[in-house]
Formats: structure tokens, sequence, C-alpha cells
């Protein structure tokens, strides 16, 4: 019945209706990058890696596996980690692509480059290259349409049927773009420099809008809504605690309500040892850091980075800008449900996130003497400057992304203006296949940069001095010689990441008199110490020596040897 009421629809304004079948004998949406199948196999042959282990955390309601790679040697749960996340946001296709190949790179270099086997020895890489697998997947099925729902059926409407109205491929050209309608109480203006563009009207500079834009569709059941009941339920960059978009588009009935999200958040609880997580996606901290702001460092709940955290998240910051060559980058994607952001506020970890790649900067030709060019826009009004610097690139490029705009008759708009046209999804979001190399090799580095700078404990100094009557004064200094300190302050603060630790291990016979055997440290800041003192009770001919030890999860041991020599002071 429903079809047969779209294909009357379709009928009454002229428009002819592609089938499924026709639409898929095209090229996909952007070429070289892997759909599930590829990628399952190419992780599958990762796996077999003598440095590589290959898991499932769990299998989504799409009957897909959402993949885990583990890369390192020795017991790799037991080393400090690195956890990098690619594909949170499904049309991201550029971060599930990184992760993979970043996979492949570690784990064929471990065989070859001393310094990479000796940073596998050292911590560990856990690699999760795709965890919304379905969502990802619907990006390539025609018609190509940006999806970032999981496979879960919801009733977004609430009229009892669900994915019953979503986008639809009105001119059958195999995409799903948009529509703008004329409206005297709409919020959108045609940019002035490029009728391709619209912007938002501002009323600030009184200005009124002309058009509403929607996305390419009907009203598929007749309720006067245009694609409020899309194909697919949650979106897994929507579905994590912190600052949850409560009843938002796509967010899931609750916080961490799917299998993907549950998965994930689960690995992370049970992986102590993981210290940084790095993430591919739109929400970036590293090109557009995090605000500070102290005065709301008071409250219980914390919403912003903390100022003890800042230095450190500039740092990394200043370091990936130079790595790239690059300072350019669009403004953040909010972060509503993120994952990265739950990394830090919630899991209490390094969270870095980046985008990877963007558009570069073309720069706008003059209008000619024959007003062939468009005019350059002048001032501080921005408005529409990413889009015009798109359309720019796609002319370098000879990239066909966008669907320039063409009149049709819309049912739902009768007596107005409707265009039907706009971008194409995914190509401004995700580079052309022959850049994926050299981004693989940047964001290696900063994977490497990441490691060298892990905090790493040091016991730089251990004494034993005879206080008489079989009595010794233990004093060992332990220090963190990495860049990060051993947790950021919002790990501290939240007590997600296990504590650093100091025990002195006594001999047999031996006994304590002051201090604790075993105790709590704070966190080391990058490049600090600290020292602790015991005394210590021997009996004569008993035990010639005691061992120290330090250690956390997430930044690995260290110990040594203190002999009860009566010089007392042990070499450095």
């Amino acid at each position: 019945m429903l079809q047969t009421t779209l294909g009357r629809i379709l009928m009454s304004v002229g428009i002819c209706w592609w089938i499924a079948s026709t639409a898929a004998a095209s090229q996909p949406a952007v070429e070289g990058y892997a759909d599930f199948q590829q990628f399952e196999a190419e992780v599958r042959s990762i796996g077999r890696s003598e440095y590589a282990e290959l898991t499932s955390l769990g299998t989504t309601l799409g009957d897909r596996a959402v993949y885990l790679l583990s890369i390192g040697t020795g017991e790799k749960d037991k080393k400090p980690a690195i956890l990098v996340v690619g594909g949170v946001h499904p049309p991201h296709l550029l971060g599930s692509e990184l992760a993979v190949r970043m996979a492949r790179q570690l784990a064929e270099q471990a065989g070859s480059d001393e310094k990479i086997r000796r940073m596998l020895d050292r911590l560990t890489v856990y690699i999760l290259p795709r965890p919304a697998p379905d969502a990802m997947e619907a990006c390539f099925e025609q018609p190509y349409h940006a999806r970032i729902r999981n496979a879960r059926p919801v009733d977004d409407d609430r009229d009892a049927r669900t994915d019953e109205d979503g986008p639809d491929d009105i001119d059958g050209d195999g995409w799903i773009t948009t529509i703008r309608v004329t409206d005297a109480d709409g919020p959108y203006l045609i940019h002035p420099d490029d009728d391709r563009v619209m912007i938002k009207a501002d009323p600030k500079q009184n200005e009124r809008g002309r058009y509403s834009v929607y996305v390419e569709g009907i009203d598929n059941d007749g309720d006067g809504e245009l694609n409020e009941d899309p194909s697919g339920g949650v979106a897994f960059n929507r579905n994590f605690p912190f600052d949850y978009p409560y009843f938002g588009d796509a967010a899931g009935p609750h916080q961490v309500s799917e299998i993907e999200t549950r998965a994930v958040a689960d690995f992370a609880f049970a992986h102590s040892n993981v210290a940084i997580v790095l993430t591919f996606a739109p929400q970036d901290n590293l090109m557009h850091l995090w605000k500070v702001d102290s005065a709301a460092e008071s409250q219980a709940i914390k919403t912003t980075l903390l100022t003890d955290d800042a230095p450190s998240y500039k740092q990394i910051a200043d370091e990936y800008r130079g790595i790239l060559g690059r300072s350019d980058a669009p403004e953040a994607e909010d972060g509503g449900g993120s994952f990265s952001r739950w990394a830090y506020f919630h899991y209490g970890r390094w969270s870095f996130s980046t985008r990877a790649w963007w558009i570069p900067k073309v720069q706008a030709e003059p209008e000619g003497e024959d007003g062939g060019k468009k005019p350059v826009s002048s001032g501080t009004d921005r408005r529409g400057s990413e889009d015009l610097n798109a359309l720019r690139w796609f002319e370098k490029e000879k990239i066909d992304g966008f669907a320039a705009w063409k009149p049709i008759d819309h049912p739902s708009f009768p007596g107005r203006k409707a265009e039907l046209g706009g971008f194409k999804p995914f190509l401004q979001l995700n580079p052309p296949a022959g850049e994926l190399d050299g981004l693989v090799d940047q964001h290696g580095r900063l994977l490497r940069t990441l490691a060298d700078w892990m905090p790493r404990l040091k016991i730089s100094r251990a004494e034993a001095e005879p206080q008489g009557a079989g009595v010794w004064r233990i004093t060992a200094v332990l220090t963190n010689e990495g860049k990060l300190p051993t947790m950021p302050k919002m790990g501290h603060i939240n007590k997600q990441p296990q504590v650093l630790q100091m025990a002195l291990e006594l001999p047999k016979g031996a006994t304590l008199i002051t201090g604790h055997a075993r105790m709590r440290l704070d966190p080391l800041p990058a490049g600090g110490h600290t020292e602790k003192t015991w005394l210590v009770r021997v009996p004569d001919g008993g035990a010639k020596s005691l061992r120290v030890r330090a250690w956390s999860p997430s930044v690995g041991e260290t110990e040594r040897p203190i002999k009860l020599a009566k010089a007392g002071k042990q070499p450095t």
C-alpha cells in the first residue's frame, strides 16, 4: 500500500522513479574505501600477524562484529595502552580507514623497525576501527545518504510505525541531497556570492529568511512532515553518557542503550591499562582545543577542560599541527553524547580527537572584466565560507561533489518554488583515496608522539641508612620521566583510572616500624617526583636487601632493590 501511494505521488509531480536495482549499477560514493566485507577481510588478515590479535567485542543487530585489533608483544593487557578508535561517526569513512591502515602499518613495521618493536614491547595499541558497523555499511548502499543510525527500528514520530518516512531519491540519481523551498518564514537565504550555497539569515543584520531546506524526500506517511522517521534508530556517537542529549535525534532511549556502545564502554572499563584514547571524528579537540572555564570547575559536575590538564592538551595539539603542517581546520562539531568527550570526562583518560583531514583552502579568484567569476566576499561575515571553498576545491580537483539545483513540483509545497540539489554526501568529509597513505604516515607519527609522551616511572634514588640496633631508614624517590602526568586531573577527580601505588617489599624476618608497606600516591606531573621514607628493623644476620616497587596499570611499573650496606647510599 505504501509503495503504491509513493508511486502515485511521484507520478503526480512528473518525476521518474528509478528502482534500486538501476541505481545500484553506478559507482560507490567514495572510491577506495572499504565496505564491511572488504573491511572484515582486511582486519582478519592483520589479525594473523605475529604482533596482532583480532577479537570481537560483540555482534550488532545487523549481525556484524565489532572488531578489536590488539597490537603489541607479550601480555598485551598487562602493559600501558593507547586506544585508537575510528568510525564513531559513520559518514566519516576516513576514521575507520585510517584506523585499519594504521594497524596494518604497525603490525608490519614491528617486524623490521627496531623503534616500533621497542614501542610495542613497552605498550599496547588497541585499535577499534569500526564500532558502528551497521550504520557505516548503510553509507555504502544506494541511494547514498550520510547515515548515522544503527539497525534498531525506532518509531521516531510516535505513530505506531517504524522507519516508514525516511529520505527518498526523488530523481533517481543515486544520491540523497536537499530540497530548498521558498518560505517567507524560513531561516535560510541564498548566498550573495554564489546562488548554489544556502546560509542562515542573521536577524542582527536585519536579514529575513526566504527559504526552508529539507533532506531530499517526500511525505511517505501522509502526516505533513518530511523524513521524520528514517530507517534505523541510534547513533553511536550520541549514545554516551557525558552531555547526553536526552530525547535528541538518534540519541537512543537512554545512555549506552546499544549493543555497540555497551560493548565499547565495557571493554574500556575492563582495561584499566588504557592511558590515552585517540579518536578520529569531527569532534576535533586538537585543531580546536576544548575551552577552559575556571569558574565552572567549582561545580560538582565538570563540563569543561580542567585548568590543570589544559597545558598537556595544548602541547599535544601544537605537536600535531606541526606534523600536519596545517592549522586551518573547520570548526569542530558539537559533541553531545560523543565518545571522545566521554573518554575524558567520564572514563578519565587523556582523550584526543581529530577529523584527520579537511578540504584545503582554495583561493577565490576575483571577478574578471567579463563578469565570469563570482565576487569575493569581504568583511568578517564567514557564513557559507566552507561551502564556497568546497565548491572551488571540487572544481579544481574535478570532483562531482555538487548536484546543480533544478526545479521540481513537490506535492508538499503546492504553489511554491521548490528545487532539488546541493552537496552530495561524504565528499566534504572524506579525502580522495590517493591521499590515504600520506594521512596514515602523518597519524602514525601522531601515535608515536603520544607513545613517547606517555608517563614513565623510574625510582631515581634509593637509600638505606643504618640507624643502629638493626634499624634502617629507607628512602625512595619516584620520578615521572614522561611528558604527560601519570593521569589527567579529571581522572583523579572521577577516580576511574587506577591510582599510582608504591610498595616496600620486606624480606623475611624484617619489621616495618614507621610508614605503610603499600601506599597510594597522588598523580605525578611530567618530570615530577615524590619521596617516601620508612623505618625498618632487620635482625642481625638477616636479609641483606629489600625491594621497592611502584606501579599503575595505565603507567606501568618500576622496581629497585636496596642493599642494606654499611655505606648506606645506593648508586643511582
